[in-house]
Parts: structure tokens; C-alpha cells; sequence
């Protein structure tokens, strides 16, 4: 016969087994959530500078302008001949003249007062009005797609913020010459902000997308604050033993500053004891 395990053994194993929480603590640093060199897609000279260093900005602000009195001149020619209808409805006129003309002589027509040759020669010319209409109505099209187009090309003088954020650094001022691989300044967002850290290999599977870690940073007042894990590594630094792990810390009025280093500590369950067969 096998021999009878204790009791002692027999409760142990069938305990379930409770994970043992190990609060894990590793150095972090907050970086901004986006770093945007603002340029330009045309060369020209800088105009203006509407916002500088420090000033907050929401998307599709004007930061700077470039020089632009040739575009708006373009701008305003495209307009007038966009606004110029009077072709338009002179057509509109001569078709409508051209078909009272046609309808009276088909009444005519059937009382031998007008040839069959005139009432022809009617509907060639009510044809040919509504061609002339066609054509001056599709001039009118084509005059709108071009002030579209100018208008495009003037916006293009008026360069805005992708993002909200603050401007770090400006680069650039009014009256200097830009060109498309000059940046002018950079916008920096911080809302949310990227907590990056790096853990050792042995918690892989342990932290993942999803996960939460308690961020303790000197600025502004020290205390902790919910984050949650937005990126996992999938490639191990074999020099260090370790992989990065990104959070994402809300900063909804701004009130953390980034670029600061910070503590990061995350709440790691300890595997479950292996279970051992009965005898």
C-alpha cells in the first residue's frame, strides 16, 4: 500500500493558492507626448510670429505667418471672376428668348403660317443656346475650383499648430527667411504625459498593456498618481536585462511639468506555487 499523506499535506495542496502582491519601485522619467518642430511647406519670408516661448496653443492655431501680399492678390482676382455671373445670364436670356422664339412657331407651324425649315432652324439655334449656357456655367465651375485653389495656396502662408501644447522654443522671428527644413519653433504636448522606465526581464508577462503603476514625481506636489501601461517592449536589452514600458499619466490642466524624473511602482503578483500530485 502507498503510504497515507498527513493532513497537514492533503489542506496544503488543496488550498488554492493566493498570489502574494510585491510592490516593485523603479526609476522613471516623464517625457512630453509629443515634441513637434513646427516648419513650413513653402519657403518665404517670415511675416509674423504670433506666439512665443511659454505661450499655450490649441490645434489649428496661427503661430507665424509668412509674407503673402502676392497670394492675397491672387485670392481677390480668382473671387471676381469666381463672383462674374453676367455671362451666365445673358445665356440664360438668349436661351429663353430662343425658346419662346421656337415654341410661337410651332404653333404656327401647324396652320402653314411658318416653314418646316424655320422651326428647324429654331431648335438649332435653341440647341446652340443651351451649349453657350453649358459652356459659361462650366467657366463659372472653373473659376470657383481656381479661387478654391488660391485660397488654398494663401492658407498655406499661415502656419498653425498641429496639437495643443506650449511652445518650448522658437527658433525663428519676423523678417527672417524660412526654408522648408527650417523650423520655426517647437510645440510640445504634455497632456497626456509619457512615463518612460525600464524593468528587469524577469517580469515579462507580468506587466502588460493595461496594467497600472502608481507614479510619484517631485513636481508639483509629490504624490501618486494612476497610470496605465500604453507600451510593452517586445525586445529585451540583453546588456542590461531589462525592457521598456511605457505609461500614459493624464495631465488634463497641465499641472505636471515633463522632463523630470520620477518613481514608477507597479503592484507584481508572484507566480502560484506548484501543486504536487497526490499519492
Amino acid at each position: 500500500m502507498k503510504p497515507v499523506a498527513s493532513l497537514a499535506t492533503v489542506l496544503l495542496l488543496l488550498a488554492p493558492a493566493v498570489a502574494s502582491a510585491e510592490p516593485m519601485t523603479f526609476d522613471c522619467v516623464a517625457e512630453p507626448a509629443q515634441r513637434v518642430q513646427i516648419g513650413t511647406p513653402v519657403t518665404g519670408l517670415l511675416a509674423s510670429v504670433e506666439v512665443g516661448r511659454g505661450a499655450r496653443v490649441q490645434p489649428g492655431d496661427v503661430v507665424a505667418r509668412l509674407e503673402s501680399t502676392v497670394e492675397e492678390a491672387n485670392v481677390a482676382l480668382a473671387k471676381a471672376q469666381a463672383d462674374a455671373d453676367e455671362a451666365v445670364r445673358a445665356q440664360q436670356t438668349r436661351l429663353s428668348l430662343a425658346e419662346a422664339d421656337l415654341a410661337r412657331s410651332k404653333k404656327l407651324a401647324t396652320s402653314g403660317s411658318v416653314s418646316v425649315s424655320k422651326v428647324q432652324e429654331l431648335e438649332a439655334i435653341v440647341e446652340i443656346a443651351k451649349r453657350d449656357l453649358d459652356t459659361e456655367q462650366r467657366k463659372t465651375l472653373l473659376a470657383k475650383i481656381e479661387l478654391q485653389r488660391q485660397q488654398a495656396l494663401l492658407d498655406r502662408q499661415s502656419i498653425r499648430s498641429p496639437i495643443k501644447g506650449f511652445v518650448a522654443d522658437q527658433s525663428l522671428r519676423a523678417g527672417e527667411f524660412v526654408r522648408q527644413d527650417s523650423p520655426i519653433m517647437t510645440i510640445v504636448q504634455i497632456d497626456p504625459l509619457f512615463v518612460e522606465t525600464y524593468v528587469p526581464v524577469a517580469l515579462w508577462g507580468k506587466i502588460t498593456v493595461g496594467s497600472q503603476g502608481s507614479v510619484v514625481l517631485d513636481q508639483p506636489d509629490k504624490q501618486s498618481r494612476e497610470a496605465q501601461v500604453t507600451v510593452v517592449d517586445k525586445m529585451f536589452d540583453a546588456a542590461s536585462g531589462t525592457f521598456g514600458v511605457r505609461l500614459e499619466l493624464p495631465n488634463p490642466d497641465d499641472l505636471i511639468p515633463a522632463g523630470q524624473r520620477c518613481q514608477v511602482e507597479f503592484d507584481v503578483s508572484a507566480e502560484p506555487p506548484a501543486t504536487v500530485p497526490l499519492q
